[in-house]
């Protein structure tokens, strides 16, 4: 009896379990399992569920630490079964999509000597994840004092050991530090984990960054091809792309200059205000020693104010002008497009789960890395989703109406429920792929497909457009 083959099920967003026996789709015995495996089983392929269970935070350095964890279990579980075919939700694509970027998926000589045998994502929006140029050149920075740390530190270690323990000939410890007395060893203890726990820490960092810095962009050139499901009127895809479209401009042009005539006038107004009571402050700094005034006597005080009292407007229009000028225009001309960015950057970053260096966007249906065959649910599969979205959304409103809309009433625990309540989980299209019969079908198909052998014929042509048409189908 041959191998096994592994459907390696990877969960979405705020879709996590802590077991690997469950009713969610992804873990064994579930409906989803149960039914993928009897299909296969129907056509003579053992195959066995392993989830990967991963935090399910939106959070772009969650989704990189778990797609390096996705790869090393592939990697791990490989020379076990026949073949590992992996099934991704929603962003657990994105972390099987780095997963295989990182295994290099579709640049070994052989189908048979690839870590992954094929890569099936259901209702993913992709993302683009980029390190800048800066951020490399700051990370490569970063990793070469890292390394230059190591030995320095090595030879430092070794020499404080051999002082405290008297063998210091080769390195005249004692000249410089004197005999080693009790507390020795632990002062040198305390500095050698000190120091060496940080350096750790760095190490860990900067393996991490080489591995985003050097690992291929793409591999959209490789004859292996990430399948692609979706439907429609996926809510997250949807969001997403909306987000990302949005003509945000909290700053609109000419704001920075109509902003600063409030600002403008306050300044006028105390320059003012300063400008008249100046000559009385000086007057009274004379008489207390403070500076030295010979002008400063009674006469001069009050010519002085009224001079300025009639000036009052020249000095707020010129103190008016001068902060218009420099809060207004100079801030317009140089700061709000700056700003406009970043707040934008900030707001897309929320839903996008940007929360390091990474720039994320470009949200798609296919994957920004390897070239992909999609598939746009249709028909009446696609109709019954969304009927069946409309209803559970219906009742869910209905449940929730007048909790959430009541006067003066205290929304934080209806909208806390509604957030966790099941019914908001089933009334998406989004969390509903793995309800659908067909759905069940397609997927067991095409790993039956992969493993069968009947796509090597596809990986024997060239490689297809990344950005081609998706097929659209109807069950």
């Amino acid at each position: 009896m041959g191998k096994p083959i592994a459907v390696v099920t990877v969960h979405g967003t705020n879709d996590t379990a802590k077991e690997l026996e469950g009713e969610k789709w992804f873990q064994k015995g579930s409906h989803f399992s149960q039914a993928l495996t009897g299909k296969l089983a129907a056509r003579g392929i053992e195959a066995e569920i392993v989830p990967f269970l991963w935090s399910g935070a939106n959070s772009a350095s969650a989704r990189e630490v778990s797609a390096e964890k996705l790869a090393a279990t592939v990697k791990r579980i490989a020379p076990r079964y026949a073949g590992v075919h992996i099934v991704g939700h929603s962003h657990g694509g994105n972390v099987a999509n780095d997963a295989a970027l990182l295994l290099r998926w579709g640049r070994r000589r052989t189908h048979d000597k690839e870590a992954i045998a094929s890569l099936t994502t259901i209702g993913t929006p992709f993302l683009s994840s980029r390190t800048g140029a800066l951020q490399s050149l700051g990370g490569l920075l970063f990793l070469l004092v890292t390394w230059a740390s190591v030995p320095l530190y090595l030879l430092t270690s070794l020499m404080l050991l051999l002082w405290v323990s008297g063998r210091d000939e080769l390195f005249t410890m004692t000249e410089v530090f004197g005999e080693p007395n009790a507390g020795s060893w632990l002062a040198v203890w305390i500095c050698v984990l000190g120091v060496g726990i940080p350096l750790w820490l760095m190490l860990r960092l900067a393996g991490r960054g080489l591995r985003r810095i050097m690992r291929p962009r793409s591999n959209a050139d490789t004859r292996a091809r990430v399948f692609s499901v979706w439907h429609g009127n996926d809510e997250a895809i949807s969001f997403l792309q909306k987000i990302e479209g949005l003509p945000l401009e909290p700053f609109p042009s000419g704001s920075m200059l109509r902003g600063s005539r409030g600002g403008a006038v306050s300044f006028g107004v105390l320059f003012v205000i300063l400008s008249a009571i100046a000559p009385t402050a000086i007057v009274f700094a004379r008489a207390f020693g403070l500076i030295a005034a010979p002008y400063a006597y009674s006469e001069w005080l009050w010519t002085m104010t009224l001079a300025l009292l009639f000036f009052a407007p020249v000095i707020f229009a010129l103190a008016y002008l001068s902060y218009r000028l420099i809060a207004g225009i100079v801030a317009e001309m140089l700061a709000r497009q700056r700003l406009n960015n970043w707040i934008t950057g900030v707001l897309r970053g929320v839903a996008f789960g940007r929360d390091g260096d990474q720039m994320i966007g470009q949200v798609r249906t296919a994957s920004h890395t390897h070239a992909c065959r999609e598939f746009r649910i249709d028909g009446e599969c696609a109709e019954r989703m969304q009927t069946n979205a409309a209803a559970a959304a219906s009742k869910l409103i209905e449940q929730y109406r007048w909790a959430l809309f009541t006067v003066e009433s205290d929304t934080n625990s209806p909208l806390a429920q509604l957030a966790n309540d099941a019914m908001t989980w089933s009334s998406l299209i989004h969390t509903t792929y793995f309800d659908q019969p067909e759905v069940i079908d397609m997927i067991a198909d095409y790993i039956g497909d992969e493993v069968e052998n009947i796509g090597h014929a596809r990986l024997d042509a060239p490689a297809p457009t990344p950005n081609a048409a998706p097929v659209t189908a109807e069950h």
